[in-house]
């Protein structure tokens, strides 16, 4: 948190920005020099946020090197700046655009047979496309839901966020295990990967949400939305819908601290799936520079960057 404090040296009005935050259990203080007697708020205001950009920048971060830091914090400053000027008929529909196209890559992800079009029909236009299953209709409507809830939550990440986002993309398709967590073991076709049994799922989510409260501050809220997806893919807490939940709770935690959602491409799938392999013995050298690239990717295709 970034503060104006005032303090008066030799009867002179000094004004300073101040830095205090608790990280990794100790109490970290900077403070930075700018000016004498009164400044305008508006000036206070920029150079506040100018001082949280070096904050960023000069913190050691574990998964991230400086050169990513300043790639993805550009990437942030160029789509807020972006939307920023839209007007909001203009904000609306590059959101219902993005969003349509993040449910259809998220869901064909995962399977789900409708491509984006089909995908635009049933969720914007309520018209259900032929030759297609009322669960796949229903599985992108429901996507679009929880994307619509997320943008309007104004809390922060709880197990009830989680189990209420895992409610709405099963409505209608499997209401038995909508909204709980798993009562029974499962695995990942095609693959050896072992999922934690289910009588522990309930405790290690638990502690998931403990780790992230500990430790929010201590990690880049990249890298934290990433670890938080890839730690729940890895507890697998629920019988259906992981993928998408982990992908909605990474992209909440992102448009949460101001970051552009991400949108993995269903054409990634096989470079996506092999990074989160990766990350299920945690080994994330392959899903952060995957993540930060189809981020790039992402802006230039809505001409946000060049």
């Amino acid at each position: 948190m970034v503060y104006h404090e005032i303090r008066i040296v030799n009867g002179k009005k000094q004004n300073y920005l101040v830095y205090n935050s608790r990280e990794n259990n100790k109490w970290i203080k900077k403070s930075k020099f700018i000016g004498l007697g009164d400044l305008d708020e508006k000036e206070i205001s920029l150079l506040k946020k100018e001082f949280e950009k070096e904050i960023v920048l000069n913190k050691n971060y574990i998964y991230l090197k400086l050169e990513n830091i300043k790639e993805i914090e550009y990437l942030k400053n160029i789509y807020n700046k972006k939307i920023k000027r839209l007007k909001k008929e203009e904000y609306e529909k590059f959101q219902k655009s993005f969003f349509t196209e993040l449910t259809y890559n998220s869901n064909a992800i995962e399977g789900n047979s409708l491509n984006l079009e089909e995908t635009s029909l049933a969720v914007n236009d309520k018209i259900v496309p032929g030759g297609k299953t009322l669960r796949e209709i229903y599985e992108a409507k429901g996507h679009m839901d929880a994307l619509n809830f997320i943008n309007t939550y104004k809390g922060d990440l709880n197990e009830g966020f989680i189990l209420k986002i895992h409610s709405i993309i099963l409505k209608n398709i499997s209401e038995r295990f909508a909204g709980k967590y798993r009562e029974t073991n499962v695995r990942i076709f095609g693959s050896d990967v072992k999922l934690p049994n289910y009588f522990l799922v309930p405790q290690l989510m638990k502690n998931l949400i403990y780790w992230y409260k500990k430790n929010k501050k201590n990690y880049h809220p990249f890298e934290m939305a990433i670890l938080i997806s890839m730690k729940l893919v890895m507890i697998h807490p629920f019988v259906d819908g992981n993928g998408r939940v982990s992908r909605l709770v990474m992209n909440f935690l992102l448009n949460k601290k101001k970051y552009p959602w991400i949108n993995i491409y269903t054409k990634q799938r096989q470079r996506y799936l092999e990074s989160v392999r990766k990350a299920n013995d945690e080994n994330y050298s392959l899903i952060f520079p995957f993540l930060i690239k189809t981020l790039k990717e992402n802006l230039k295709d809505f001409n946000i960057v060049l």
